[in-house]
């Protein structure tokens, strides 16, 4: 009888190593990240180039850049975390900052057909909402197979300027 005890214990004992084994537990975290090939899909990175010439060296064009890096909260919010979880995931997807002070001059979004989703208009709207408190100007550019430059242009003086 205690022989049957013992190798079923056995056998317990060595299916709970097993799984804290394949689990993880007990040795190094799971690290299940890779490296992506590309920071802009191939449509944002036309209109990137398109933006370099435009701004002419004048402005950094940043990419991709989290929501949470350019709107801080009230440090006396009462719900804090719960602002920040809200800006926390989202991202813009050009950021141009003057070059001697690094401060920011303008947001730009790059509007495809994604963009007439529900989901997609409710997070326009926040993210619209969220940059306008701050005074920041926001521009929504509809994706193109080709930009017409001196357009472009127009568009980013402006808001730059008024």
């Amino acid at each position: 009888m205690y022989i049957i005890i013992f190798i079923i214990a056995a056998v317990i004992g060595l299916v709970l190593i097993a799984i804290f084994k394949e689990s993880g537990f007990g040795s190094e975290e799971k690290l299940p990240y890779k490296k992506k090939k590309y920071l802009m899909t191939k449509v944002e990175h036309d209109f990137f180039k398109v933006l370099q010439q435009v701004v002419n060296n004048k402005y950094y064009i940043v990419p991709q850049v989290q929501l949470s890096k350019l709107v801080g909260i009230d440090r006396y919010e009462k719900y804090k975390k719960t602002y920040l979880n809200k800006i926390d995931r989202k991202s813009v997807d050009f950021v141009l900052f003057d070059k001697e002070y690094f401060s920011l001059i303008m947001i730009i979004e790059l509007d495809d057909n994604s963009h007439e989703r529900e989901d997609r208009k409710t997070r326009d709207w926040f993210v619209d909402s969220v940059v306008e408190k701050i005074g920041m100007p926001i521009k929504h550019i509809k994706t193109s197979y080709s930009y017409n430059f001196q357009e472009i242009q127009s568009l980013i003086n402006w808001f730059i300027y008024h």
